[in-house]
């Protein structure tokens, strides 16, 4: 009986062996023909310096998978679109740390700050990486940290806002990039180099479902990456179109057209596309999802706890060809200089002038909606409250002065 078994495994070894080798070349086949498709769609990087200059800050933006030119709410908006910054809510600062592949790492700080209608932001950047350099023998030469440090300076503007038009947000960045490599390591190879970005934004209402004072339509454009090349290799330039949608309170969408510019036929082409959503489940959390359609598409998904005084994300985005990272950010809100309540008291203002006016205290009325202008020149609602209320004066005044004729001709 042993025997006939024997025979039976050594007749059918072969055919197994080859049916498994068939297997995994079947299926290592269409794995490759599948990263192919996505190579094709949308071509990849080739020869640019300094690639991680399209990296951003972290936090919510990395969660919506980079697809934050529109959405532009919080302080990551730096990198994403630097016009955001002339409409952020607080005064932030932010920290966030990824972890990369193997020892490499990414950290980023930053800073913004808005006076009214002018913002202004610094936010600093580094990857770094420990390095070994090994002879032929297996014996340590050198080692040491090689880095890539980018220094971000911004300023924004929102120019014509009014209670009904959000304005038209203006914004730009000038970044000083650092390639470090220790001179034991290599020598000569620190570069040092310049990049500028720009970038508009507007806000609108369209198709809202809820009540609050806010716009929930973004459009944004933002040019990223403009530049002087290093040593004949130019810089990652991007120009992002976003949309970003709340339809109701709790939810918003956003999606990212991207163009990577071609200097010359040997470094990167075509576009990707980044799109994502959030829905807060209660008041003070979120769960964000994202998904970056390109030659290396990519899937993130975070958790947002937005407090009054902090926030903190953790996301974990994970890429089919390209490395993975996990990403923990915080942020703390340093007050808004009374712009809410100064805000607050306006509309008080504006109820009770209104109130006036159905009581006939013109007068009385008057008097509020001016000081309302005073604060904002270009509030519409005001300023058509107290045409209205000028005209009734000049006619009341009118009214009186034909009943005074009247009564000195009799």
């Amino acid at each position: 009986m042993k025997k006939y078994l024997l025979l039976v495994i050594l007749l059918f070894f072969p055919l197994i062996l080859f049916s498994q080798t068939d297997f995994e070349n079947n299926f290592l086949n269409g794995l490759l023909k599948f990263e192919s498709f996505w190579s094709d769609l949308s071509g990849d990087y080739g020869t640019t310096f300094f690639p991680s200059l399209n990296e951003g800050y972290g936090g919510r933006q990395s969660a919506f998978a980079q697809a934050f030119t529109a959405v532009a709410d919080d302080i990551t908006t730096i990198e994403a679109n630097p016009a955001g910054t002339a409409s952020l809510k607080y005064t932030e600062v932010f920290f966030s740390h990824h972890k990369l592949i193997a020892d490499v790492n990414y950290n980023t700080a930053a800073f913004a700050i808005r006076f009214n209608n002018l913002a202004f932001a610094l936010g600093t950047r580094i990857l770094y990486l420990p390095f070994t350099h090994y002879d032929n023998f297996g014996d340590v030469v050198s080692s040491g940290m090689i880095s890539y440090t980018v220094i971000t300076l911004n300023a924004a503007y929102n120019f014509l806002p009014s209670y009904k038009f959000f304005g038209f947000s203006v914004g730009g960045n000038v970044k000083l990039y650092i390639y470090h490599v220790p001179e034991k390591i290599a020598a000569d190879q620190t570069k040092v180099n310049v990049a500028f970005d720009l970038g508009v934004l507007t806000r609108f209402n369209f198709l809202k479902a809820y009540h609050y004072d806010e716009k929930n339509f973004s459009v944004g454009l933002a040019v990223k990456n403009l530049g002087p090349f290093t040593d004949g290799e130019p810089p990652p330039t991007t120009i992002s179109l976003g949309l970003a949608y709340k339809p109701i309170y709790r939810l918003l969408f956003s999606l990212d057209g991207n163009m990577l510019i071609n200097y010359t036929t040997d470094t990167y082409k075509n576009w990707f596309i980044s799109t994502g959503f959030e829905v807060y489940y209660t008041k003070f959390t979120s769960l964000i999802m994202g998904v970056k359609i390109s030659s290396s598409p990519a899937l993130s998904v975070g958790l947002h706890f937005n407090f009054d005084s902090f926030t903190i994300t953790a996301n974990y985005n994970w890429g089919l060809d390209d490395y993975s990272k996990f990403n923990v950010s915080a942020s703390l809100k340093l007050g808004d200089f009374g712009r809410q309540r100064r805000k607050e008291e306006l509309r008080k203002k504006l109820a009770n002038a209104q109130r006036l006016i159905s009581l006939n205290q013109y007068e009385a009325a008057k008097v509020l909606l001016e000081e309302i202008l005073k604060v904002q020149p270009r509030h519409e609602i005001a300023r058509g409250n107290l045409k209205y209320v000028n005209n009734f004066i000049i006619l009341m005044q009118e009214y009186d002065a034909i009943i005074d004729n009247e009564n000195v001709l009799e």
